[in-house]
């Protein structure tokens, strides 16, 4: 339609994972202005004809939240969009100015600055009656040492960060020590009593207040300490419907506790029972390793256009979430050992008709550990399979059949 055609949409930020965005968007005959690095931008240029305008964001400052609102408003002033779409953790405050500055449907400033501050989550679960773990929101980890002592096992995390970053399970005493000797001065931080149980995440759309759809994925992680993500399934609990009842109802106070209006929200949990889960933390952006694929896949629809019509106020067509019709997976392979990356060999990968797409993350001649947090992981794959057995059998085979060489560290290593 001509009319659609000349809507507009601005989005801030546009990684990998954010091309399903600018698919649709070319799917749906939408203009495209980005807010993204240079270098970023050169690499989507010339593959996406629905970009029509772009402006910078200083490569050395793209992980701070406050380098994105300026670039962003100097864009919206020139294309004047008919939406705004945020991408990562980064983005979300941007975006949600913007939003509310040109009168824009997005999941509103409340929602967004609460999503940016897990102390401010746990203020917000707490008044209104959410399940969350006992916790203690310390200028300096040494101040929290009887709260903490009385309670262990407990977990330290920064109150805003993504990707288990400064996520830490502290188990003794001793551990205690420690963490205080190395993180006394690391500025606020939030400590709670570890939960047990297995993690899920529930990824909702929601407009106007309303759910629409709920999408639940299971996780498989490295434990402790640190719990990076290593497995994600998406469209799980078909068979678990006092699981799946849970998560949904959890999921509806927490868009209401937010006082969410329209967008997405990602809603992480632990369930040692299945009608008993507990919050752990929640985003309104587009979910991380490549989860919003994961839930076009399982659900049969295009997720991502989905989210392009809540940004320009429209209702979407989703499916109903509790009745997936694929299994999909994202696995994530772990260093075995603390080295050099002398070669790493993903073959065995690129045979298998499941693996739907699949790549490195870091390159031979980087410094690499086990997995201490997101950005310490080695490679990645899309999986798409008739069952959830069968994703995490071919998780299994898939990590066994990579194939990783580490050097020694006599040598000087470049990388992280």
């Amino acid at each position: 339609m001509a009319d659609e055609q000349q809507r507009t949409v601005l989005l801030v930020g546009a990684g990998v994972m954010a091309e399903g965005y600018l698919h649709a968007a070319g799917a749906l005959g939408l203009r495209v202005g980005v807010v993204e690095t240079p270098t970023r931008y050169a690499a989507l240029k010339d593959r996406f004809p629905c970009l029509v305008d772009f402006e910078p964001v200083d490569e050395a400052a793209a992980d701070r939240d406050e380098s994105w609102p300026a670039p962003a408003m100097t864009l919206a002033a020139r294309l004047r969009p008919d939406a705004v779409w945020g991408f990562a953790e980064p983005h979300v405050l941007a975006t949600a100015m913007v939003q509310h500055r040109l009168g824009l449907p997005g999941p509103g400033l409340d929602a967004a600055t609460v999503s940016r501050n897990k102390a401010l989550q746990r203020a917000e679960f707490g008044r209104t009656g959410l399940p969350q773990p006992a916790h203690r929101h310390t200028r300096r980890l040494s101040e929290a040492t009887d709260w903490a002592l009385e309670r262990l096992p407990v977990v330290v995390k920064p109150v805003s960060s993504q990707g288990s970053q400064g996520v830490e399970r502290i188990g003794t005493p001793d551990d205690w020590s420690d963490a205080v000797a190395r993180r006394d001065t690391e500025g606020p931080l939030l400590v709670e009593q570890y939960v047990e149980g297995q993690e899920y995440s529930v990824e909702a759309l929601v407009h106007r207040g309303r759910v629409l759809f709920t999408n639940l994925t299971r996780k498989e992680t490295t434990g402790p300490p640190h719990f990076v993500e290593l497995l994600h399934e998406a469209g799980y609990g078909a068979d678990r419907p006092a699981l799946r009842k849970a998560a949904d109802q959890l999921c509806r106070g927490v868009v209401a506790a937010l006082n969410m209006a329209t967008g997405i929200v990602h809603l992480e949990f632990r369930a040692a029972l299945d009608d008993e889960p507990v919050i752990m933390e929640v985003a309104v952006r587009t979910p991380g390793d490549h989860i919003m694929e994961l839930v076009a896949r399982a659900h049969g629809f295009d997720a991502f256009g989905a989210c392009l019509s809540l940004a320009l106020d429209e209702e979407p067509s989703v499916p109903d979430g509790h009745t997936p019709v694929r299994s999909a997976g994202s696995l994530f392979l772990s260093s075995p050992g603390t080295g050099t990356l002398a070669a790493l060999d993903l073959s065995a990968w690129a045979a298998r008709p499941e693996v739907a797409r699949h790549d490195t993350r870091l390159a031979p001649g980087t410094r690499v550990r086990p997995a201490e947090n997101s950005g310490d992981r080695l490679a990645w794959a899309v999986l798409d399979c008739a069952t959830p057995a069968r994703t995490r059998a071919l998780a299994r085979e898939l990590t066994a059949a990579a194939v990783v060489e580490l050097a020694p560290d006599a040598e000087p290593v470049t990388g992280a």
